[in-house]
């Protein structure tokens, strides 16, 4: 799988790097990229993937928690039975490639639903890539992680976890590092299935009564940035970082939704995070466009990176106007040069 972009996104050439959902995890965790949520009971959604409807759809959730009524859920789960059995049987009989077909995963609403799910879907599994947990905290991560750890034992594909850190109790300073220690420690064990963290913000703002407008940044509200911060301290080392969804969206890719959501993601980037969770298809051109990585980033990195096989401690940087030094840059220059792979490396005008 390959991103492309509109016409006036000047790419240059790298080595191409195809990735599917077999992908290692090591590539897989950056290429989320912009996650669009979807309701599960949407029937449409199978049709639009094969159809290939979006051309930027590479990630997507069924989701099965906020996104539809209490009163749907069986219906919901039956839905993704269907869904999930189209789509195996189109990749079955090649009317869609595996490469070509979006990073899938089935956002669940309480305990035990993995597992019904997976009772529901065992024949077609090999479609998603994985779960996303909501407001895991440290109410609900052993159960969680129990109920994970025990579909992995019976299946023979790799399948991720993606928790959602957004509970008033992460949210409040008081208990919030007593949950995000607890977290660390209980995702350890199954590291290899967890592909990213996810963070969120509406649900942060909620606790406070607090809505940002089209023209404000979650980082300048203090009180959400302050703990999105912590969370990046405490897993940005070790997993993908992604940012809160943007809640403003529409088809004027010059209007004050998209300035706003472009403001966001450079903060995003900025404080270590990566992707970003999408509402509305029209916000993941934009997002994936954020990724695609500045020329003099690219060099800066491939420089380091070749400069470090030799232990050069110090270097002039491309241009001429910055300093790389190998030690503190090699982390940075990895994560530019594997983005730059998924993403492209952009052209910068003078």
């Amino acid at each position: 799988m390959r991103y492309t972009y509109k016409d006036d996104v000047k790419l240059c050439e790298i080595p191409n790097m195809n990735w599917n959902k077999y992908t290692q995890k090591e590539i897989l965790q950056y290429a989320v990229g912009a996650l669009l949520y979807m309701p599960a009971t949407n029937v449409k959604i199978a049709d639009e993937i094969i159809n290939k409807r979006y051309s930027a759809l590479k990630s997507l959730v069924l989701c099965l928690e906020d996104s539809i009524g209490d009163s749907m859920v069986q219906e919901a789960e039956e839905c993704v039975e269907s869904i999930l059995a189209k789509l195996h049987f189109a990749v079955e009989n090649d009317t869609i490639s595996i490469d070509d077909l979006p990073l899938i995963f089935i956002r669940v609403r309480e305990i035990g639903q993995m597992t019904r799910i997976f009772e529901r879907c065992k024949n077609t599994i090999n479609v998603i890539t994985g779960f996303v947990l909501p407001k895991f905290d440290k109410s609900n991560a052993d159960r969680y992680i129990e109920e994970f750890s025990n579909i992995l034992s019976q299946i023979n594909v790799n399948i991720y976890i993606m928790p959602i850190i957004e509970s008033k109790e992460v949210m409040f300073k008081q208990f919030r590092m007593e949950n995000l220690l607890y977290i660390n420690d209980v995702l350890k064990p199954i590291y290899n299935n967890v592909l990213g963290i996810r963070v969120g913000g509406a649900d942060f703002c909620n606790v406070f009564g607090i809505r940002r407008n089209i023209e404000t940044s979650i980082w300048d509200i203090n009180v959400v940035a302050d703990c999105i911060a912590d969370i990046v301290n405490m897993f940005g080392k070790n997993y993908v970082v992604s940012g809160p969804v943007w809640e403003y969206f529409g088809e004027d890719f010059n209007g004050k939704w998209a300035k706003g959501l472009r403001n966001e993601l450079k903060y995003d980037y900025l404080n270590g995070v990566i992707g970003k969770t999408a509402i509305h298809p029209s916000q993941l051109p934009i997002i994936q466009e954020s990724l695609v990585v500045p020329y003099y980033n690219y060099k800066d990195a491939i420089n380091i990176m070749g400069t470090s096989q030799d232990l050069i401690g110090v270097q002039k940087g491309f241009g001429g106007n910055k300093m790389n030094e190998v030690k503190t840059h090699t982390n940075w220059a990895k994560k530019i040069i594997c983005l730059s792979n998924i993403y492209g490396v952009r052209i910068e005008e003078e």
